[in-house]
């Protein structure tokens, strides 16, 4: 019986076969997204494809526009052209690319990339890895199974995705395999000072006053063991930010002492409420984000809900304190 073809010599093969090629990045992109995609589209220049487009929903956010290619990030909607292969990062359901998901859809063949738990199948090769830290690991491996030299702009790009997603190695998502990957690209030219530098360390005026004003809102349980800060329209219209500078904000909720469930609940132009969830230990936010049609992994997750941010306050908080009982309940230690 032949020995069936493993999921990364699948890919490879249809990357190889296309000559028109769609890298597509989720809507409200992070570090890992991006840098898993702009990774993918020098690669797929590197290996002379005939076209390469990369498409985001939202613009690339100010803190990640230092990346090597962060200009060729498309938004704009394009007319349905049909595509020989379209490269999905760092989504685990279709609807996450927005505007550009019919593009997708219309591809002759699709590839995901992801290390989320999966909600739709929609590919016909899924590099679903649950264990990798971010989904730069699982974009590494292919590359490197393409035997795409890792330029300076490569490294930089996949080691980005790795520190954001790890906060900077420091969340417990981090494994063995993650450092070994972080070690290769740091000696083929990324900096982990500089991206941090870049991610964590430098904000505008704007970015900086919308922090202030969440961080006023600041809220918790009596336990002490669920906090929260919300972002009416109100505030970013007085620290004149936009919505991209709400990136990190939920990780100062987290960082309180005693906190194991933070959320961050920030009101959108058309008025829907974004949510952003970050956990400690067992507590396994994507699946409460699942509860509300989001997701995300288990120590960091989001959604969207339409209600006002009263309500979505109560609903949250039911939610998030439900599955925490549930939690405590059934651990052994408790």
């Amino acid at each position: 019986m032949a020995k069936r073809m493993s999921t990364f010599k699948q890919a490879v093969q249809l990357i190889e076969q296309a000559d028109t090629c769609l890298v597509v990045a989720h809507l409200n992109p992070d570090g890992d997204t991006l840098g898993s995609a702009l990774a993918l589209y020098h690669g797929l220049y590197l290996l002379r494809k005939h076209t390469v487009r990369l498409l985001c929903h939202d613009p690339v956010p100010e803190i990640y526009r230092f990346l090597p290619g962060s200009t060729a990030v498309e938004t704009e909607q394009q007319p349905i052209t049909v595509y020989d292969l379209a490269l999905v990062c760092d989504m685990s359901q279709l609807n996450r690319a927005g505007r550009h998901e019919p593009l997708i859809r219309a591809a002759r063949r699709i590839v995901q990339i992801d290390h989320h738990m999966p909600q739709e199948v929609f590919a016909d090769v899924r590099l679903v890895d649950q264990s990798a830290a971010a989904t730069a690991e699982i974009a590494y491996r292919l590359l490197r199974a393409l035997r795409v030299p890792f330029t300076p702009e490569i490294a930089t790009c996949l080691l980005t995705g790795i520190v954001t997603d790890t906060f900077s190695f420091k969340f417990p998502n981090t494994t063995p395999r993650t450092l070994r990957i972080a070690a290769h690209l740091q000696s083929c030219g990324a900096s982990i000072s500089e991206i941090n530098e870049q991610v964590f360390e430098t904000r505008s005026f704007s970015a900086v006053k919308l922090l202030g004003l969440a961080l006023s809102t600041l809220k918790r349980t009596e336990d002490g063991r669920i906090a929260w800060a919300i972002i009416p329209r109100s505030a970013f219209e007085e620290a004149g930010a936009s919505e991209e500078e709400t990136e990190g904000i939920v990780n100062f909720v987290r960082s309180i002492h005693g906190v194991q469930v933070a959320m961050l609940l920030r009101e959108s132009p058309n008025r829907k409420i974004r949510v952003s969830l970050r956990s400690r230990g067992a507590i396994n936010v994507a699946l409460i984000a699942q509860q509300f049609g989001g997701g995300g992994h288990e120590n960091a997750a989001g959604c969207t809900l339409e209600m006002s941010l009263s309500e979505a306050e109560h609903a949250l908080l039911h939610e998030v304190q439900k599955w925490m009982a549930c939690s405590t309940s059934t651990n052994p230690s408790a």
